[in-house]
């Protein structure tokens, strides 16, 4: 009897710093494309749920993302893309484990988010969709800034949808083993500066990356096609200056590659986002502008304009914010590629009912190139879920 009573309180005890939240719900899509042997419809369930526990001078945070789609099989998995400690030291903090990171300041395309490997078995337009990666972290904290040296000790593969979905963008032959220039599980290893100057309300982030980039290139081995990730010494950066009711933003890098296969290269984005806030009585109104330009020092096997959407591009943008008991939103926009008239439209409502459930409604149309890999196509998209 003792021995269940000490259990239960120190089971109690635990519990006290537990912190959990998520959702679960259902996400349902038609596409209208001329595509053969491809499905025009998906469905799937969804669960995204969060856990921390804290204890001490340190927490486990632990998150985990499951789908079940109704007819790919390949889209049935669940995966832990946060599962790491942290320890908090008087003037820093130190992460063992894995997770994912957002970095970048544009509003629709972020060419310094490259931390993680996007999850394509999700969904390859969304690139919040990610996958965790292993590594370790130290973050020290000075008054207005922060350094943090962090080692990624693994690449992950990047698997596709099944061949009947309008989402694979890959050919049947694709097989997503990964080639890589080194051993697999050599660290990539990034040094990230970032400030903050409060009086003029400008932040700023440095980063310098050498190991393995982000973005990979394809080529035939035997009948297969494979990914080959390579080795790179990377300087970028990203920062955003508001200045009354407009936000500036930049991101900036340049990448030098290890491999002869693969051409140095630049990326620039410049972008601006003004808000008229009072708009149709008190609904705020956010107009968005953005420039994304790639440049490669060579055109190798890899000169990314061939494979980007965001090359040489424009994106014109607004944000509706209803300032509604739902937290009402829409947000849309158009990206041109200024070379060869390529399109992107699309737009997203999102609104809660009920305080616990959400809806979101999205369409997109995509207009490609003559010589593209993709085809025309418009799709819309309902998701409805329960958060907790």
């Amino acid at each position: 009897m003792k021995k269940h009573i000490f259990l239960s309180i120190a089971l109690s005890s635990m519990l006290i710093g537990l912190e959990y939240k998520g959702d679960i719900g259902v996400e349902s899509s038609y596409i209208d494309h001329d595509i053969a042997n491809k499905r025009d419809t998906q469905n799937a369930l969804h669960l995204n749920a969060e856990m921390q526990q804290s204890f001490g001078k340190g927490k486990i945070v632990v998150s985990l993302k499951a789908i079940r789609d109704l007819k790919d099989e390949e889209r049935r998995y669940f995966d832990f893309n946060d599962f790491y400690y942290k320890h908090n030291f008087e003037n820093g903090d130190l992460l063992i484990g894995r997770n994912t990171r957002f970095w970048g300041a544009m509003e629709f395309y972020n060419h310094t988010d490259v931390f993680n490997t996007k999850d394509w078995l999700d969904d390859p337009f969304d690139y919040d969709s990610k996958i965790g990666s292993k590594n370790i972290a130290y973050t020290h904290y000075f008054d207005n800034s922060e350094l943090s040296v962090i080692a990624k000790i693994h690449e992950e593969r990047q698997s596709v949808q099944e061949e009947k979905s309008i989402n694979r963008l890959y050919p049947p032959n694709y097989n997503d083993r990964l080639i890589t220039q080194k051993d697999r599980d050599r660290p990539t290893l990034y040094l990230k500066y970032s400030g903050s100057a409060e009086e003029t309300q400008f932040d700023y982030s440095v980063i310098y990356q050498n190991g393995y980039d982000e973005q990979r290139y394809l080529t035939l081995e035997g009948a297969e096609l494979r990914q080959h990730a390579y080795i790179v010494n990377k300087i970028m950066g990203y920062a955003t200056l508001v200045s009354g009711e407009t936000i500036y933003k930049t991101e900036l890098a340049y990448t030098k590659s290890d491999d002869d296969m693969v051409s140095d290269y630049a990326q620039v984005s410049l972008g601006l986002e003004h808000t008229l806030y009072g708009v149709w009585g008190k609904r705020d109104l956010g107009l968005l502008a953005e420039y994304y330009r790639y440049r490669a020092e060579d055109s190798g096997v890899t000169d990314r304009s061939s494979s980007t959407l965001f090359d040489d591009d424009i994106t014109l943008g607004f944000r509706l914010t209803i300032n509604d008991s739902s937290s009402s939103e829409v947000l849309g926009g158009l990206a041109v590629d200024r070379d060869n008239k390529e399109k992107i439209f699309f737009v997203e409502y999102e609104t809660r009912l009920l305080e616990k459930y959400k809806l979101s409604l999205t369409y997109q149309h995509l207009s490609p190139k003559d010589d593209s890999s993709f085809e025309e196509l418009d799709r819309a998209m309902v998701e409805f879920g329960y958060y907790f």
